[in-house]
């Protein structure tokens, strides 16, 4: 079985595949990976551990653990080693794991060229071309950081509930900004796939517009995902397990080429 571990800056999501199949899933925060976040798996029966990382004072804890209570050697899959996807960029060390990682699953899944909308910590936009090369993205505060940046920021506002309201227009101050993050990212990301669209169809862009075509594939992934793609139509997917699933991927590859 393969163990596939998806370290982000708030939550670790830990997935166990038998071949291509996910049988078993759980959490953990991340300040908190320990011993005890590895005791859901399986461990006579892991062969190998494949993680995405973007918290680098996690990393050395896992690689210890994973050597004392799985007996295995853990692959951290960076931008610098990814197989297959080709990378349009220009210092590959800036690039979070997480991102090509969803990059290579979204291409191998979805097909190109596609736009994936990760709602992390941060919300990001990846941009795959129909070649599947990784072009690059943009990069915006996650609805979390958003919210507790208005209640540690100002003096009276709220933290609230990140929910949808009834209205747009608020009638109150919590509704007022559950509008504004809720809705306010759904512009965001209607704005954006428009925008990014635009870009690489246009006939002067660097990327060859030919060799792209209008029916790009947009899948979202991250925790509130499904809340925000609930009010857009300019999704297509909602697949959660993209990571782990990129992950798998990436592990089933390393031992074809062995």
């Amino acid at each position: 079985m393969l163990l596939a571990i998806d370290v982000g800056n708030t939550s670790t999501t830990f997935g166990l595949f038998d071949g291509e199949k996910l049988v078993k899933q759980w959490f953990s925060p991340t300040a908190k990976v320990s011993p005890k976040s590895l005791a859901s798996s399986t461990k006579n029966q892991i062969s190998s551990v494949f993680v995405c990382s973007v918290v680098p004072e996690i990393d050395r804890t896992l690689k210890v653990e994973c050597r004392k209570l799985l007996g295995v050697e853990p692959f951290f899959v960076t931008a610098e080693n990814i197989p297959v996807l080709k990378i349009k960029f220009k210092n590959k060390k800036e690039i979070g794991a997480d991102r090509v990682v969803d990059a290579l699953a979204a291409y191998k899944l979805y097909g190109g060229p596609c736009i994936i909308v990760d709602f992390g910590t941060a919300t990001t936009f990846d941009v795959i071309s129909s070649k599947g090369e990784y072009l690059g993205g943009a990069i915006a505060p996650g609805i979390t950081l958003a919210r507790d940046a208005l209640y540690h920021q100002t003096a009276k506002l709220p933290k609230v509930e990140i929910k949808a309201p009834k209205n747009i227009i608020g009638k109150d101050t919590v509704s007022a900004m559950q509008s504004g993050l809720v809705y306010g990212y759904v512009a965001m990301v209607e704005g954006m796939v428009e925008k990014i669209k635009s870009e690489i169809l246009n006939p002067k862009s660097e990327i060859n517009p030919k060799a792209q075509n209008s029916k790009f594939k947009i899948i979202a992934t991250g925790g509130y995902a499904k809340l925000i793609c609930k009010y857009t139509t300019v999704v297509d997917t909602i697949d959660q397990e993209l990571t782990l699933k990129g992950l798998q991927m990436i592990g089933e590859m390393n031992a074809l080429a062995f």
